[in-house]
């Protein structure tokens, strides 16, 4: 997945390298309108940042772990910190290592709160990326339904497939023993129900909703007049493409998807690349400065972390 996740990166980079470097010069943020606007990008990401904590630390109750609501907070920016510097989102391994002596469950728990995290993620960011680009925002350049359709259906096949599989060799005492070892890494994602489910996706949606304000403010620093559906827009593709495996700090694939998304909302390319620029410094300075000065203070250094994110 390193390995992957490098290669993805360098071939992201070096197409966009190319690409920015037949664009117009971009112009920085140095006006003061356009710097109270970065920082305000800044001081809502930081709410986005403490409401991802807050769902985190939902999640945590409901599988019984016991992480006090400090610990969740300082965690998920420590993870987003590692995310930032390590590879193959090495800081969703820090998470799990620094939370498990104090949240009084195994490993295991741990990771089925962040896969449940990531399917919250998913499913609100595909249904607002389908409703933005094949309905709200008429006209915009997207993907055809037709390869979105062919491509949910190979995910169907798939999924009905390992279910058949599941099913065939649920009597098998090898299957037993599997089934009761991925049990914790499941409950998570099983109690995702009723009204406790309901309230995680209205959380959600609340997240990326700041998200998209964050988007907003950095575009009104970087010169780019877009609507509040098109930041929207941009966030939805820009986080399915972060999806998939790249080098510390989504390295090419985050600057890709910015480019076409702000292409796709009708922005010039020294439009994209400046507001490129001044959304990774948004996204990534703040909140790696910040959970490197947390992960210092609070859980034992970098060193400690990482060898035990090392051992998961």
């Amino acid at each position: 997945m390193r390995l992957a996740g490098v290669g993805i990166s360098v071939l992201s980079l070096a197409a966009v390298a190319v690409w920015a470097a037949r664009q117009p010069a971009p112009t920085l943020p140095h006006e003061g309108g356009q710097m109270a606007s970065l920082a305000a990008a800044i001081l809502v990401y930081a709410l986005a940042t403490l409401a991802r904590g807050e769902r985190w630390a939902a999640l945590l109750r409901r599988s019984g772990a016991h992480l006090s609501r400090p610990d969740a907070y300082g965690l998920t920016v420590v993870g987003y910190m590692g995310n930032n510097v390590l590879p193959a989102r090495g800081g969703d391994a820090m998470r799990v290592v620094l939370a498990t002596p104090r949240a009084g469950v195994s490993m295991r728990t741990i990771v089925g709160t962040l896969l449940a995290e990531r399917l919250l993620d998913v499913v609100t960011l595909l249904a607002l990326f389908a409703v933005l680009a094949y309905g709200v925002l008429r006209g915009i350049h997207a993907p055809s339904a037709a390869r979105l359709g062919i491509a949910a259906g190979i995910v169907a096949a798939l999924a009905l497939a390992a279910l058949a599989v599941l099913r065939a060799s649920r009597h098998r005492p090898a299957a037993g023993r599997l089934a009761a070892y991925l049990a914790p890494v499941t409950a998570s994602t099983l109690s995702l129900r009723g009204r406790f489910a309901a309230a995680m996706l209205a959380a959600t949606a609340g997240i990326w909703a700041l998200e998209a304000a964050t988007y907003l403010a950095v575009a009104g620093s970087a010169g780019l007049g877009i609507e509040p559906l098109e930041a929207l827009y941009i966030v939805a593709v820009a986080s399915v493409f972060v999806l998939v495996p790249a080098g510390p700090g989504y390295l090419g694939t985050l600057d890709a998807a910015i480019i076409f998304g702000v292409k796709a909302v009708g922005g010039s390319g020294s439009q994209a690349v400046s507001f490129l620029l001044a959304l990774r410094f948004v996204l990534l300075v703040p909140i790696t400065l910040a959970g490197l000065a947390i992960l210092l203070a609070r859980y034992g250094g970098f060193a400690r972390a990482r060898a035990g994110a090392a051992t998961t």
